[in-house]
């Protein structure tokens, strides 16, 4: 299917990219001429989103061209177009299961606080690992304002809390029943003391939902909320672009690899 990407897009030569986004990469939405025809555009990202389905490592970059699909222009057609030359010096690569695997879950959740440089919208990312594979994976802008990063990372965790209990019961069905809590990793250590905090303040009410549901979780046992620092907070793959050198790292510790 990547192939077919790759010739529906009209690249012939052999030019490639290490990575699928610029690192300064920051579109609006008036940038650059607007597409004559914006069909191929749209054919090229829908076809583009099918396929992060199973490559993580173009998850982000996927989300943010998605998002100019009603009125793309000539950069944001740039953009598609690096993601395809990425695709192409990586066409092999894909995501490594393990068959030796423990069944305990682990996720990991970040937020890029005030990233989308159109509305300020933060963006919520989230990995689960199953044992050592990666099984889950997620981008997604969140619906409000945040006016903090630690507003931010708490709607992210609370995202991430609903996939874990979603991912539990659905190995509960399977007849794989997890008893430890589930680790979800964060590295705001101000998001972790709110769910561990019994007492709501002034500054949290708006995002007490949120609060509720993932102390709920917590309490129960569903989940334990360990920091990790940013260095090793793997959810960063899928909130920002990135370097080569960080990029590289993560995708190495999110089991990304050519057979």
């Amino acid at each position: 299917f990547a192939a077919e990407i790759i010739a529906k897009s009209g690249i012939t030569d052999d030019k490639v990219t290490e990575t699928p986004e610029a690192l300064e990469s920051k579109m609006k939405i008036d940038d650059g001429v607007p597409l004559a025809n914006p069909t191929p555009y749209r054919q090229l990202v829908g076809s583009l989103m099918y396929l992060s389905i199973t490559r993580p490592d173009i998850a982000h970059a996927v989300h943010t061209v998605s998002q100019f699909q009603h009125a793309p222009s000539t950069v944001h057609m740039g953009a598609v177009l690096r993601i395809i030359r990425y695709i192409k010096g990586t066409i092999n690569k894909g995501v490594f299961m393990s068959s030796s695997s423990s069944l305990n879950l682990i996720a990991y959740t970040d937020a890029d606080w005030g990233g989308d440089p159109n509305d300020r919208h933060s963006t919520t990312g989230f990995c689960v690992f199953l044992g050592e594979s990666l099984i889950s994976w997620k981008c997604k802008k969140q619906q409000k304002v945040s006016l903090s990063s630690t507003e931010a990372e708490y709607r992210a965790m609370a995202s991430t809390t609903m996939e874990i209990v979603w991912l539990r019961q659905m190995l509960l069905d399977m007849g794989i029943k997890i008893e430890e809590p589930t680790d979800l990793c964060c590295d705001n250590k101000s998001s972790i003391y709110i769910a561990k905090n019994q007492t709501f303040h002034e500054r949290t009410k708006h995002i007490e939902m949120d609060c509720h549901y993932v102390r709920e979780e917590f309490l129960k046992k569903t989940i334990k909320l360990p920091y990790v620092s940013s260095e090793f907070q793997l959810a960063d793959f899928f909130t920002k672009p990135l370097c080569s050198p960080r990029f590289n790292f993560l995708l190495d510790k999110l089991s990304v690899i050519a057979p």
